[in-house]
């Protein structure tokens, strides 16, 4: 029988507080009314945790042990003790109970019965006036340095308490690669990108460490967390370096559209807007920074959601209360609705358009919207000018992006699939209504 709550305790050289802790955890979950399982996950210690794991666990038909063989760090250990569980709410936990046990029953409430995917213990700092300054600088540098090398906007991601719907985020946990203290911060972002329903509870500290072993420890950690942050953001596609500025931050998106098209830019997302009737579903694929939702469509009735390869304008869409998720067309599918839309966009998929476009169809229930641009600067004047315009439209991915469709070309491509291509008035931009062929 599936339990209601797994809780995984990653242990490493914890001997000098581990019976006692382990008792005040076991406590507290005996007193609840959960229904409950804890796996402690040994990282092959060297202090004797092993052997009080062992005599905790042979007293109680609700612990067991899970070993790894060598050592490998606190994120493989999670993904060891995920792995092998399988209660509906999965929830990892400090041994060294930073956050009181006390605080569990609430987080495994937040998704049981509010239907948050991920619940985490966002720490409030106290203590002598020393110790929070140092950690609120601490804590400060952690979420600075995310913000500003991925753009994610969690209060505490390094928290060592967070809880998990096994349903919903089995393949985000176990598919996170870092294996050592940068996993907390790995799997919040992966879980945004995901769209994930992420609420992190204020929680308050109840065990006091010795400062000068904190703070040596803090600082000895952060080094690693910057090297390992920087690692990630060049393999889950926050990188810079192949991708034209514009595409560097939501606010910059924003601004070089307006710069590039003017009233003209809205007109264009009005137009795809307009089509759409109240209550609808609608899968903008491609979105960016979602404005035909954010100006057009939120007070509408609208289910909206919002897809888009660069994890940047991903995380910055969802900042803005928008639901959106890290997407590849080329891989991956659309997901159903009424409506998919695809704005300014299709140029990017010139080698495989058809592909593209029958997955689009695929998804829709009603209609595929189909805007694009078809008169641009990037079409007219000197071929070197041409080719600048079009390198800072490179989205960072293996792309066509020096092609432009023409109303021609377009026109060509919407008679493919039955419909004609409108010029949008005021607009640069085309736009053709596709009918899947079975609606």
């Amino acid at each position: 029988m599936t339990r209601e709550l797994s809780l995984i305790v990653p242990c490493f050289d914890e001997a000098t507080h581990l019976r006692r802790n382990m008792e005040r955890l076991l406590e507290t979950l005996d007193g609840s009314r959960l229904d409950y399982e804890v796996v402690f996950v040994d990282d092959a210690d060297g202090d004797g945790t092993s052997r009080i794991i062992d005599e905790v666990v042979a007293g109680s038909d609700r612990c067991r042990r899970v070993s790894l063989e060598l050592s490998r760090g606190r994120g493989a250990a999670i993904k060891t003790g995920f792995d092998a569980t399988s209660g509906r709410v999965t929830g990892v936990f400090g041994i060294g109970l930073e956050i009181n046990p006390l605080y569990i029953p609430r987080l495994v409430s937040l998704i049981e019965s509010e239907g948050y995917d991920v619940a985490t213990g966002r720490r409030c700092y106290g203590g002598s006036q020393i110790r929070t300054l140092f950690r609120n600088v601490v804590g400060q540098g952690h979420r600075w340095l995310t913000r500003l090398a991925i753009g994610l906007d969690a209060e505490d991601s390094e928290t060592d308490c967070k809880f998990f719907k096994r349903e919903t985020t089995r393949d985000v946990v176990l598919g996170t690669k870092n294996d050592g203290w940068f996993w907390d911060t790995e799997v919040m972002v992966r879980a945004s990108l995901a769209n994930l329903e992420i609420i992190e509870f204020p929680v308050a500290r109840s065990l006091k460490q010795p400062e000068i072993h904190s703070m040596l420890q803090a600082l000895r950690d952060s080094g690693r967390y910057v090297a390992d942050l920087l690692r990630f953001r060049t393999r889950a596609g926050f990188s810079l370096k192949r991708l034209s500025p514009i595409y560097w931050t939501g606010i910059g998106y924003d601004l070089a559209m307006r710069l590039l098209y003017g009233r003209r830019w809205a007109v264009t997302y009005r137009d795809i807007a307009d089509r759409i009737p109240d209550g609808a579903s609608v899968v903008d694929v491609c979105a960016g920074t979602s404005r035909i939702y954010r100006d057009f469509l939120r007070h509408r009735n609208i289910d909206y959601l919002a897809l888009d390869f660069n994890p940047r304008l991903v995380l910055a869409a969802r900042q803005s209360g928008v639901k959106a998720q890290r997407f590849d067309i080329r891989n991956d599918d659309v997901p159903t609705a009424d409506y998919v839309v695809m704005c300014s966009s299709l140029y990017h998929f010139r080698n495989t358009e058809d592909e593209v476009v029958s997955k689009l169809l695929a998804a829709a229930r009603k209609a595929v919207i189909i805007s694009e641009t078809v008169d641009t600067l990037s079409n007219h004047g000197p071929s070197r000018f041409r080719d600048v315009l079009r390198t800072l439209t490179n989205p960072g991915y293996d792309a066509d992006y020096r092609f432009r469709h023409d109303p021609e070309s377009f026109n060509v491509l919407a008679a493919r699939y039955g419909a004609v291509a409108e010029l949008e008035p005021d607009s640069r931009n085309a736009i053709a209504e596709l009918t899947p062929s079975d609606s």
